[in-house]
């Protein structure tokens, strides 16, 4: 699915250079290299890439590119969103569109150009447009979760629960309920109208869903399938049990923040869907003998007993 009417190509018109990425970085040197280097090798030129950093200063990483690509650099305190933010702050009107783009992301070398025809064909009021990250695992979907309401066959898809199924690796292009934050074309209108509010954790979970699912209720959002990146699969990464707890504890507590923000979302759904998350963690956890997932759900726990401190009070 691409829009309603061709017709639209008459009314709209895009090309890569009304493109601006705008890449957050912390302590990435290696990854900042293999995104210039993934944008060098596109077969369309874009606009402007910003990149703005905390941490270590990667600036000579960054403007080594500058006689191949339109690279500018800034250096910002640490925060994603806070850097994207400046990002967009440093943008005019000549940009129409704004790629926010991870730092681990890699381009394939037609995805802006496949991203920029997509556009093309979308109708006016579409605020924003996902690439295709093909290197993790489509959506999966579990018909005994579906029995209990908290699965459904479609990705990019938010349930009751505060749920969204996944919207990678896809083969056709559909209409999304909300998108990935450092995958994702916007209009620059829409981040303007729309200011991105900073997350303050160190690890802000569920910031491009908190974001995106409020704007999908205004404006149309879609997933083009063309549009191929890929990206650092953080599943593969190890971490330490402690982390693993910090994890589950962060995710339910954001979680529950987004259930309150959307009134259409269930309180009952979610604390449904977490127990049974907890329950699946242990149950793994304690037949792999993975003391990551034990200490994730005791993570959980931790969050569902601080949000009921929260409620009473």
């Amino acid at each position: 699915m691409t829009g309603k009417n061709s017709s639209f190509n008459l009314k709209q018109k895009y090309s890569s250079k009304d493109l601006a990425i705008i890449v957050p970085t912390r302590d990435r040197p290696r990854q900042v290299k293999l995104l210039l280097d993934s944008i060098c090798d596109l077969n369309c030129r874009v606009g402007r890439i910003i990149v703005v950093a905390s941490g270590e200063d990667v600036k000579e990483i960054v403007m080594s590119f500058i006689d191949r690509i339109p690279v500018e650099y800034y250096f910002d305190e640490p925060g994603q969103i806070k850097q994207r933010n400046k990002g967009i702050s440093v943008l005019d009107s000549s940009t129409k569109l704004v790629a926010t783009i991870d730092d681990d992301v890699y381009f394939t070398e037609t995805a802006v150009s496949e991203i920029i025809k997509f556009w093309n064909s979308v109708e006016p009021e579409t605020a924003g447009v996902g690439f295709n990250i093909v290197n993790i695992p489509s959506h999966n979907y579990n018909w005994l979760m579906g029995k209990f309401g908290i699965n459904v066959p479609e990705p990019g898809k938010v349930l009751k629960s505060g749920l969204n199924t996944s919207i990678t690796n896809v083969k056709k292009n559909f209409r999304s309920e909300w998108l990935n934050g450092g995958g994702t074309v916007w209009r620059q209108k829409i981040l303007k109208e729309f200011p991105h509010k900073e997350i303050y954790s160190k690890w802000a979970v569920g910031e491009d869903l908190i974001f995106s699912y409020p704007i999908g209720k205004i404006h149309p959002l879609y997933v083009c399938a063309s549009a191929k990146i890929r990206t650092e699969d953080i599943r593969l990464i190890k971490e330490s049990p402690i982390k693993s707890r910090y994890r589950g504890r962060t995710k339910f507590l954001w979680g529950l923040f987004f259930i309150q923000q959307n009134y259409q979302l269930s309180m009952y759904s979610f604390f449904l869907r977490m127990f049974a998350e907890i329950f699946a963690n242990f149950i793994k956890g304690i037949l792999n003998r993975d003391t990551r997932r034990i200490y994730n759900g005791l993570g959980m726990i931790s969050g569902f007993l601080i949000s009921l401190n929260c409620i009473f009070k």
